[in-house]
């Protein structure tokens, strides 16, 4: 008799919130206000880095239209979709199939 899991694709958690994914990104959105940082208002860079602590915190987040997904990957599904320019229309009743159609005036 073998065990069969349910769940092969379980996040690693590091604590009881806090995931390995999330803690890489903010230590990525930390390093790169690092990075930028001479690039920042020097009165305004304490403002910089909270800015860039809270947009981490939102992309790690859990979507509010899709809760098994990030805001980060949501975002991703968005642009990815509207990357596909292609539309489909339904054509009217009264043609035929030997009609030609001019789809740009549709």
């Amino acid at each position: 008799m073998y065990i069969m899991l349910k769940e092969l694709d379980t996040p690693f958690k590091i604590n009881k919130f806090i995931y390995a994914l999330d803690l890489f990104i903010l230590a990525g959105f930390t390093g790169l206000g690092v990075l930028f940082q001479g690039m920042v208002f020097s009165k305004l860079q304490v403002v910089f880095f909270i800015f860039n602590f809270l947009t981490g915190c939102f992309l790690t987040a859990p979507s509010f239209a899709n809760p098994q997904k990030r805001n980060f990957q949501s975002i991703f599904i968005l642009l990815r979709k509207t990357q596909n320019q292609t539309v489909y229309h339904s054509l009217p009743i009264e043609y035929s199939r030997n009609d030609t159609i001019d789809f740009r005036k549709i």
